[in-house]
């Protein structure tokens, strides 16, 4: 039982590889009929669109009869299958959550791998009526199978019907999380990292209420976003606002009756102790440099990989020449190494981003262009920026849309397979060549020590 193609690490390790294959990456990897299929989904009505986009997410959907199935083990050996066409050695190796566009873009400034500790799963059915109660009756019996068949793995359902509103009733989202180092990985690292090269853990700090309903079975409501986890749990008038408006009977929040939540390590972004601690005592045993890269938020590895890529083109004697700015699954490290582009990713389409890329603007390279790629989510959380808000940050450079447009934003079915060519053809235009970063560099800048 492997995850989706379109799921977080899949998308993360494959990016990473087109990296240090130099191929242009193509996170959905779209057939023409579906290419075609989502660019006349775009001429429907924005609601339609969504409705449409669900079902096929339902469709594509693990049967949870097949929980039974589920092997860690094999969910990491497909990662590092990803990097079959790029044996090393490697001088370093990166390893922590799935940070996105953030994690891939330090891949590929240090040419190095990275290896995930959590995976996802979405399994057909969800909470129809948007309530906590449905999620956990069909999540639970789900996550316990998958603990029990696979120790040294903490599970975690995420239940966010706020941001995956037009999801959460479509299908449940199972994560596991590594506790341990497992011995695919203990492996690759043997075998693809250099003799005294750099194991580098990224140790994201970032924490959400959860309920611990079971020995190593959480349950997550909410998530990353400018929406608090206590506006999840108490509820408030925009989120009720946002209800009536998908027609949702739902009202007041989400709790669990009788439970207290407890800050933990974020399901989606957060690092869960044990994998640490494994990797340095492997490290240790066999001879490598181990460092903690820490971090507080999301957007502080976001910030490291912009810095990385401006110290990479300077020691290349290289002048950066433009900025690229992603969201989400929506990323490419590849073209933004091959293009000269210093790359800011963004959580999501979401107000704290939106603030976020306003405090990185003024790092931009002068007088250079901007690209931009506003992410197609089908639904519109409170949180959601507007267009003109990106507009207010962006309006005064020499801007680049490459991602949901203007008219179809943020409901644009063709943007998830168009919104890559415009990069493809700036990195074929502009081609530079530079030498990755060394992992004691980026140690330097991210303000951490080797062992």
């Amino acid at each position: 039982m492997l995850e989706s193609p379109e799921s977080a690490s899949p998308i993360l390790t494959r990016a990473v590889a087109a990296a240090l294959a130099r191929e242009p990456f193509d996170p959905f990897r779209f057939r023409w009929w579906e290419k075609a299929g989502l660019s006349l989904l775009a001429a429907l009505p924005a609601a339609l669109r969504g409705r449409v986009i669900a079902g096929q997410i339902r469709r594509s959907a693990i049967d949870p009869a097949l929980a039974g199935r589920v092997d860690a083990s094999a969910l990491a050996a497909a990662r590092l299958a990803d990097y079959a066409r790029t044996p090393g050695p490697f001088e370093a190796i990166l390893i922590g959550p799935p940070l996105g566009g953030a994690a891939a873009h330090l891949g590929a400034v240090l040419a190095a791998p990275f290896l995930p500790q959590g995976f996802i799963l979405s399994f057909a059915g969800g909470s129809e009526d948007d309530s906590v109660a449905a999620h956990v009756r069909r999540a639970r019996g789900l996550a316990i199978t998958i603990r029990d068949n696979n120790p040294g793995v903490l599970v975690l359902s995420h239940f966010d019907p706020v941001h995956d509103g037009w999801l959460t009733r479509q299908v449940t989202h199972v994560r596991l999380k590594l506790l341990g180092l497992p011995e695919a990985y203990r492996r690759f690292l043997r075998g693809r990292l250099r003799p005294g090269g750099s194991i580098l853990y990224l140790d994201c700090l970032a924490q959400w209420e959860q309920y611990e309903l079971e020995q190593r079975y959480r349950v997550q409501i909410g998530g990353w976003g400018d929406i608090s986890a206590e506006e999840f749990r108490q509820g408030s008038p925009r989120l009720d606002t946002y209800l009536a408006a998908k027609r949702s009977t739902h009202r007041g929040g989400w709790a669990l009756e009788d439970r207290v939540p407890s800050w933990l390590p974020e399901s989606e972004w957060g690092s869960e102790p044990g994998l640490d601690t494994a990797l340095e005592g492997f490290a240790k045993t066999e001879g490598y440099h181990f460092s903690r890269l820490r971090f507080t938020e999301p957007t502080d590895v976001s910030r490291l990989a912009f810095e990385a890529h401006r110290r990479r083109y300077q020691r290349s004697g290289i002048e950066p020449l433009g900025t690229v700015v992603e969201m989400f699954t929506q990323y490419d490290p590849s073209a933004a190494l091959a293009g000269g582009l210093l790359p800011i990713w963004l959580v999501f389409n979401d107000t704290g981003s939106l603030e976020f890329l306003r405090a990185m603007k003024v790092h931009f390279p002068p007088d250079k262009p901007v690209f931009f790629s506003p992410l197609a989510t089908f639904s519109r959380p409170p949180d959601m920026a507007r267009w003109g808000e990106w507009m207010g940050v962006l309006g005064d450079v020499e801007l680049n849309l490459i991602g949901a447009r203007a008219s179809h934003y943020p409901e644009d079915p063709a943007a998830l397979w168009s919104w890559p060519s415009s990069l493809h053809s700036w990195a074929r235009e502009h081609r530079v060549s530079s030498t990755p970063l060394a992992a004691q560099d980026l140690i330097q800048l991210a303000g951490g020590d080797a062992r």
